[in-house]
């Protein structure tokens, strides 16, 4: 019988805190949860009005030339996130003859996640959630849609109906990533335009999502505290894209962390 893998590889004397304190060995560096990003793409291109124009025409939207989507500006309010989990569904078969039960897959299922916002003093992030159920579940006001007085919107012969799929739903991506995007020279600079390259990451797009439950922000006298919008999100599927930097520089930093570490 051959050896475990952990003698063969000579894993069984290497310490943590030396892949941790050499600045990475061959990538083998923990990753942190604090540092990711969270963009939802709300320009899908069919409906009328679209998506993205129901949102801009139902919420105030800050006029500047960096953040003119809500994607963008939601992106930097975003207080938690998840890298989305995925399921095997399994079914078995017990051999009488074999004396053994053997499982094998059915179908793979895709869990629901949730994504936490900071609430901003004029409620943007309560708006442009409210406002993307409002356009999957219209009101319809005398076969017009979105009535602008409370009067007519509280009829009794108002009614609601459900947009078709395709036009509600969006690509949602969360993107991890390493905290090593300055370069080493451009670590100490007081300057805002800076050396910058591109981190490690791994990123997950979550295909054809929309919001299936707003939940309730409670309010509390007492102490103040920051109010945070948690939306649980539906989605059909993920892909998956990694990026790992391999420059020249990565490379003599590897090549030294194999100098300096230890079999002690």
């Amino acid at each position: 019988m051959s050896n475990p893998r952990v003698f063969s590889k000579d894993r069984f004397y290497l310490r943590t805190e030396e892949l941790y304190n050499l600045g990475g060995f061959d990538n083998a560096l923990p990753a942190f949860n604090n540092v990711y990003d969270v963009y939802i793409n709300f320009n899908t291109g069919v409906g009328d009005p679209s998506l993205m124009e129901f949102i801009k025409q139902h919420v105030l939207i800050p006029s500047n030339n960096v953040m003119n989507e809500p994607g963008d500006n939601l992106a930097l309010f975003c207080s938690e996130a998840i890298l989305p989990g995925t399921q095997v569904q399994t079914a078995a078969i017990s051999g009488l003859r074999q004396g053994i039960t053997q499982n094998y897959a059915v179908y793979r299922r895709y869990p629901d996640f949730n994504l936490t916002f900071y609430s901003q003093k004029d409620y943007y992030t309560q708006d442009v959630f409210n406002a993307w159920v409002d356009y999957i579940s219209p009101m319809q006001i005398e076969n017009q849609v979105h009535g602008g007085v409370d009067g007519i919107r509280s009829r009794d012969n108002t009614f609601r109906n459900m947009k078709y799929p395709r036009t509600y739903k969006c690509e949602i991506e969360i993107t991890s990533f390493s905290s090593d995007f300055l370069m080493p020279e451009s670590r100490l600079s007081t300057e805002r335009e800076v050396d910058k390259r591109t981190p490690y990451f791994i990123t997950y797009y979550m295909k054809n999502a929309f919001p299936s439950n707003i939940i309730a922000a409670p309010l509390a006298y007492g102490n103040a505290e920051l109010i945070k919008t948690t939306v649980s999100f539906k989605y059909d599927y993920f892909t998956i894209n990694r990026g790992a930097r391999t420059s020249d520089d990565d490379r003599v930093i590897k090549q030294k962390a194999r100098n300096y570490i230890s079999p002690f």
